[in-house]
């Protein structure tokens, strides 16, 4: 459901400009109608194949440094279990370490 609010919004805003910069007349609202419906198809078509996508790797780096930070600067590949499965998480903070922004220790990786 959370996913229709953007397509349907921006409809209803481009329906409500159109009719009204036509003087509510009748043409005017089957123009607006007819323009606002093939917004909101293509909001979404678009919506449906950015969230298809998933997060970016940079976003998913922001959300590990922001965990690491709230359980005190240090981080298990577990501690992501709801974001990722264990094996991205791994992978994920292994190029952090890679990379320098964190060293493993243990079972763990501080940031």
């Amino acid at each position: 459901m959370r996913q229709r609010i953007l397509p349907f919004s921006g409809a209803l805003a481009l329906f409500l400009l159109v009719y009204a910069a036509s003087r509510f007349a009748l043409w005017g609202f089957a123009l607006a109608a007819s323009l606002a419906f093939l917004l909101y198809l293509g909001l979404f078509r678009w919506q449906g194949r950015l969230l298809a996508k998933g997060p970016s790797r940079a976003a998913l780096e922001r959300l590990a440094m922001r965990e690491a930070w709230r359980k005190g600067g240090v981080l298990r590949p577990e501690d992501l279990e709801p974001f990722l499965s264990e094996p991205e998480a791994r992978a994920l903070l292994e190029g952090l370490a890679a990379r320098g922004l964190c060293r493993r220790e243990g079972e763990g990786f501080r940031f």
